[in-house]
């Protein structure tokens, strides 16, 4: 199956069996083919067959249950569609987000430093300057 297109071999694995789970040939709950099965099938190594799952598994088509097997998420993810075809929603979404949520705790992090710094220095205590991170007391003094 994995061809010599210059595509990673276990992307092509992970397409070929997205699109199985996408077009029903296995239906969510069911049960995906052994390791063993998807290597001879392929004709790819365990390396492959391990990173086309785990694609897939970040994609959250598929949990994997140690010593049980690799099953199709039931319910499968709401999907759309856009110019490259199929994709999974949120992905991207869940990304940015993600993104969006870091940089907000960043931020509150910077005012409650500044705010701490401000309290010791109303109460005339010396903030500890070995808890201070390096750059933190001049982001403070021009926040």
């Amino acid at each position: 199956m994995a061809d010599w297109s210059g595509r990673p071999a276990y992307l092509q694995v992970a397409d070929d069996l997205r699109a199985s789970i996408l077009k029903g040939r296995f239906a969510a709950g069911s049960q995906l083919p052994s390791y063993g099965t998807l290597m001879k099938q392929y004709g790819v190594s365990i390396t492959v067959v391990r990173s086309a799952i785990r694609e897939l598994s970040n994609e959250s088509l598929i949990r994997t249950h140690q010593g049980k097997g690799v099953f199709v998420s039931d319910p499968l993810p709401e999907m759309k569609h856009n110019d490259s075809g199929s994709q999974l929603t949120g992905k991207g979404e869940r990304a940015d987000g993600l993104r969006d949520e870091v940089a907000d705790l960043k931020e509150t992090v910077a005012v409650l430093q500044a705010q701490l710094i401000n309290l010791y220095e109303i109460t005339g205590h010396a903030y500890p300057p070995e808890t201070i991170p390096a750059g933190w007391r001049t982001q403070a003094a021009e926040g």
